[in-house]
């Protein structure tokens, strides 16, 4: 079975920690960020396959946090034979407008949320239907008020989608921690964003297919985000940290 990932992000908001929490992916510790759609070609796949997509929450507030997480729209399903697991809660159904788990779990200032937790897509890997779920994490604090700002995330399903026929695929941005020039490999032209870290372009530029260049030398020392765009509007963003 073929194990495609495409990470893309819709609304950049680039290392913001939402105020209370972030999470993070669990196998690269990769930060999401606010509307970002996890999109995959495989359905039904394995426990230790990509497309059982593991997560973690951390608490990066001072205070206690409870957390749910939301299902906010649902995209050609409906809701059914799709894991959601959390805080030790585990479901192979999910419900539009409905909360996971019942109960918001508590997590302490400064610790982390991993065991377990998945967004899983079960149908049968024949499926040819494309499908979305959108997730709202959402914090509340100790009287049940909402805090902080929600992360809304998309996970997407289409056994069309084919990374290698996409030549973002095959882009190579180095080095990852630039001091003046970030090098960028691509077999087509593409558009290029710098994002901060409170989510604003500070940088556009063309990028010129079979090699270019990015000048980061104006730019302060901290971590951005670049959203690479193509001619067809597929977009593909890598992390860099001007040194």
């Amino acid at each position: 079975m073929k194990k495609k990932l495409l990470f893309m992000s819709l609304l950049l908001t680039s290392f913001v920690s939402f105020a209370q929490f972030e999470v993070r992916d669990y196998s690269d510790d990769s930060l999401i960020t606010e509307g970002q759609v996890l999109a995959f070609s495989d359905a039904g796949c394995a426990y230790a396959d990509p497309c059982n997509w593991k997560f973690k929450v951390t608490n990066t507030s001072s205070e206690d946090i409870y957390v749910r997480i939301f299902v906010d729209e649902l995209v050609g399903t409906d809701g059914s034979n799709f894991q959601l697991c959390f805080a030790g809660v585990c479901l192979n159904d999910v419900t539009l407008n409905s909360g996971y788990p019942s109960t918001p779990f508590l997590i302490a200032p400064g610790t982390t949320n991993s065991a377990g937790n998945n967004f899983w897509n079960l149908n049968d890997s024949s499926t040819t239907t494309p499908m979305s779920w959108t997730f709202r994490f959402q914090a509340f604090n100790a009287s049940g008020t909402a805090i902080g700002t929600p992360l809304n995330v998309t996970y997407s399903y289409d056994s069309s989608l084919s990374v290698e026929e996409s030549q973002l695929s095959k882009i190579k941005v180095y080095p990852t921690n630039v001091i003046n020039k970030l090098n960028i490999s691509s077999s087509e032209d593409l558009s290029a964003t710098v994002y901060d870290l409170l989510g604003r372009s500070v940088k556009e530029i063309k990028v010129i297919s079979n090699g270019d260049t990015i000048d980061f030398s104006e730019l302060s020392a901290q971590p951005y985000i670049v959203k690479f765009t193509n001619g067809n509007g597929n977009s593909i963003t890598k992390k860099i940290v001007k040194q």
